[in-house]
Formats: structure tokens, C-alpha cells, sequence
């Protein structure tokens, strides 16, 4: 099974500029989309939490008090994109963890579903619902270096979780939420509306 340590990157770093605010500061759950995922990353027991932030963090670090135990680290260069902030975040991970989780901010999920993607075996676990894959994307402590070096040229995560395609672990779970993406303000009031 897994070792002992485990880590997650969230990324938060992205303009919203579709939702017209920061995702990570929306109302959810009695806290914000940020606060809700790094509770259900406490509850699920990681040990080591990056949190990839960007030209907003001023505004998210004053009003989240939940990142209080997280690294954050900032992606200040929109152009790198989502890859940029996975290479950012994979960097600040420590070596010597299990498994590392990588998840957006505008992708909640329990603990539950953390919980069952971090005891799975396989390089990269993968949760599902009614039959189609969603997010986050838990891989093994070994493919660190691959994620270090991501880019939006190479297809970024997709082009990782395609190269070890055979060694991929399909995790079934009964939340819709593993396949929602709050990219914008209908998603977003449509989500809110079903939990």
C-alpha cells in the first residue's frame, strides 16, 4: 500500500475570468471553495499541502483562514497557464511522500473521495462516476519529476496520465461532484444548488 506521507497541490492561481471573481474565494459549504477543499484534505489526513495561488493572492490570503498549515506558492505568470502552477506546486512538494494529489480549486470533493484515491494502487488513480472519469488525479510519489517538468505544449497532466495509461486505477465513487468544473457562474449556481 501507500507510505506514510501524503501531499496535494491545489491550484488557484487562474484568472477567473469567466467567473468574474476568484473561485477560490465563492461561498461554499459554510466557508469558501478553498477552505472547503483544504478540510476535506485535513480530514482525509494529508500531511503536506501546496497551495498554488496567483495574481489574487493578497485578496485570498487575507480572507481564507484555512491556509494557515498549507505552503502557498505563487504563479504570478497567467501565460504558463495550469501547467505552469503544477510545475510550481510539484516543486514545492517534498521528496520522500507516497502519493501527491493534484486538484483545482473549482473541483470539491470529500474526504471520502480523497481518502479513496490516496489508497489506491497503481501510479495514477483516477475517480469515476456512473462510468466517467473526473478529478482530482492522485499519482504516485514516482512520477514527481514528470509532473516538475509539465507544460501546456506537451497536453500538460493529460499527456502524464497518458503515458502510464496501463498503470491507471479507475476509482468508482457515488459523488457527481468528482465530474463538475465551476468555470463559470451557471456551473457554479447549478453545483451550489445540488449539494
Amino acid at each position: 500500500m501507500c507510505g506514510v506521507a501524503r501531499a496535494a497541490i491545489v491550484l488557484a492561481a487562474g484568472a477567473s475570468q469567466r467567473m468574474g471573481s476568484p473561485k477560490a474565494l465563492l461561498a461554499w459549504q459554510g466557508t469558501t471553495l478553498l477552505g472547503y477543499v483544504l478540510r476535506q484534505l485535513r480530514i482525509a489526513r494529508v500531511e503536506h499541502v501546496v497551495v498554488v495561488l496567483g495574481l489574487a493572492h493578497e485578496q485570498i490570503s487575507r480572507s481564507v483562514a484555512d491556509l494557515a498549515g498549507a505552503q502557498v506558492t505563487l504563479n504570478l505568470d497567467e501565460a504558463s497557464g495550469r501547467s505552469g502552477s503544477i510545475r510550481i506546486g510539484a516543486s514545492a512538494v517534498p521528496d520522500g511522500v507516497s502519493r501527491v494529489l493534484v486538484q483545482s480549486v473549482d473541483q470539491p470533493c470529500s474526504a471520502a473521495v480523497v481518502e479513496a484515491l490516496y489508497t489506491t494502487e497503481g501510479s495514477v488513480a483516477v475517480p469515476t462516476f456512473e462510468g466517467r472519469r473526473g478529478h482530482p488525479v492522485c499519482f504516485n510519489a514516482s512520477l514527481l519529476a514528470e509532473l516538475r517538468q509539465v507544460s501546456e505544449a506537451s497536453q500538460g497532466l493529460r499527456a502524464v496520465v497518458r503515458r502510464h495509461a496501463s498503470e491507471l486505477v479507475e476509482v468508482p465513487v457515488t459523488e457527481a461532484a468528482v465530474n463538475w468544473n465551476l468555470n463559470d457562474p451557471a456551473a457554479y449556481a447549478q453545483a451550489h444548488r445540488s449539494i
